[in-house]
């Protein structure tokens, strides 16, 4: 019973930052976000499917899929792809 509850508890309450989870958001629900977030000047943090993530603001779209993202030290400016993002998240 004691073993049984120990794995019970791992499964629910462990967090690996190294093993990618299932949260990823549809490309349609990305664009909406990052674009609101440019509209009210929000900052949004952006999380790469390989794992790195960043915060920063979004300062203008390039395309349809490509934005700027200023960095919080706002030093520097990144070039992000909506196709190569798992996550946006907004402050």
């Amino acid at each position: 019973m004691k073993n049984s509850l120990k794995k019970i508890y791992h499964y629910l309450f462990d967090y690996d930052n190294n093993k990618p989870d299932g949260t990823n958001q549809y490309s349609s629900e990305i664009l909406t976000l990052l674009t609101m977030a440019m509209h009210n000047q929000k900052y949004v943090l952006v999380t790469f499917q390989d794992g790195q993530s960043e915060i920063g603001q979004v300062n203008q779209q390039l395309s349809a899929q490509k934005f700027i993202l200023r960095s919080t030290n706002q030093k520097l400016l990144h070039i992000v792809d909506i196709n190569y993002l798992l996550r946006v998240d907004l402050a």
